[in-house]
């Protein structure tokens, strides 16, 4: 096994015994010693991964951010799917990787959301993640015709994933059958990214758009039924300019 590959293996055990611990034992209750002893690791070595159990819970968002872009990308044909449909696989392979630790999800997130830097900090790894997937998907929609010009791309890719990061937020405050308001949620809103970056308007909405999405995303994703409702008028409004 590389050097490389080993690190990686160890890095997700850690993870892994962390996240059964905090669930167990509770995260306060849990100390870094006893997660290094559950990894089969030395006291000083886990540091060396991770400098404290903030640090852990960061790691087990990338985790399975980083398995879920994987998982999408290796599906059939996937290189065939419009932008739309790798958006829509990659939001139903994370909520469903997820879906097992929901509530620990949901920890992860309150304890995340109550940090100001944490929510405006755009170089955590687990939103870069989302970010270069959006990038590549945004490419490959230019390189096939499906999309022909895309203005500030970057500012794009960053936007769609925030978007991305968002819907996890809207989805553990979701307690519909079945996360039935997620699904609509996703619905209506890939609807409307698919309209706005095919017809052109993102040139005219996009930077006030990306500044309303950074201040107001987390916030209004606590209230299911008012962005089930804004998302229905701006489809509603989009057609009609499109008609």
């Amino acid at each position: 096994m590389k050097m490389s590959d080993k690190k990686a293996a160890t890095r997700r055990k850690i993870i892994n015994q962390a996240v059964q611990l905090f669930s167990e034992r509770g995260y306060e209750q849990t100390t870094m010693k006893q997660i290094a002893k559950a990894a089969e690791i030395g006291d000083a070595t886990i540091y060396k991964y991770f400098p404290s159990k903030e640090q852990v819970l960061l790691g087990f968002l990338e985790l399975r951010a980083s398995d879920a872009i994987e998982r999408a990308a290796a599906t059939h044909e996937f290189e065939y799917f419009d932008l739309q449909e790798k958006l829509q696989l990659l939001i139903d392979t994370l909520l469903e990787s997820l879906l097992v630790d929901r509530e620990f999800v949901a920890f992860c997130m309150q304890k995340f959301s109550q940090s100001p830097l944490f929510m405006m900090q755009d170089a955590l790894k687990v939103k870069v993640l989302f970010q270069q997937a959006m990038h590549g998907y945004l490419t490959a929609a230019q390189e096939t015709g499906e999309l022909t010009d895309i203005p500030f791309k970057g500012s794009i890719s960053n936007l769609l994933g925030e978007y991305v990061f968002g819907v996890v937020f809207y989805w553990i405050k979701d307690d519909s059958e079945e996360f039935s308001n997620t699904t609509q949620m996703v619905d209506l809103s890939l609807g409307i990214v698919s309209v706005v970056l095919s017809s052109g308007l993102i040139n005219k909405v996009s930077e006030f758009a990306g500044f309303m999405f950074k201040a107001h995303l987390f916030r209004m994703m606590s209230d299911s039924d008012g962005v089930l409702s804004m998302l229905k008028g701006l489809k509603l409004g989009m057609a009609g300019m499109r008609g």
